[in-house]
């Protein structure tokens, strides 16, 4: 090979085509490059993305585990008041005061 069909400067050299077709090859990867650029970007944007969703939902999470005591205290609260209302000895001290 001479120094015309070696690779250099990200121009690739075909033999028996012209020279046209050296410039194409050379935007062809400078498109395909930037456009690999592109992607991966991209790609590592929705990594950030949803790296923060996962931590947001687990903030969430954590919210709802810490009200899991009030909402257990509310619900015997009221059982207590429902099944209050309907007990005969409650009703019955109830007239009695």
């Amino acid at each position: 090979m001479n120094m015309d069909q070696t690779t250099t400067n990200a121009r690739i050299v075909v033999p028996g085509t012209t020279s046209n077709s050296t410039v194409d090859r050379t935007s062809f990867q400078k498109e395909r490059d930037m456009m690999l650029n592109n992607v991966l970007q991209s790609l590592e944007q929705v990594n950030t993305n949803m790296s923060l969703l996962s931590k947001n939902l687990e903030s969430v999470i954590a919210v709802g585990k810490d009200f899991e005591n009030v909402a257990a205290l509310w619900k015997n609260f009221n059982t207590a008041i429902v099944d209050g209302g309907t007990d005969p000895d409650l009703k019955e001290k109830g007239k009695s005061c």
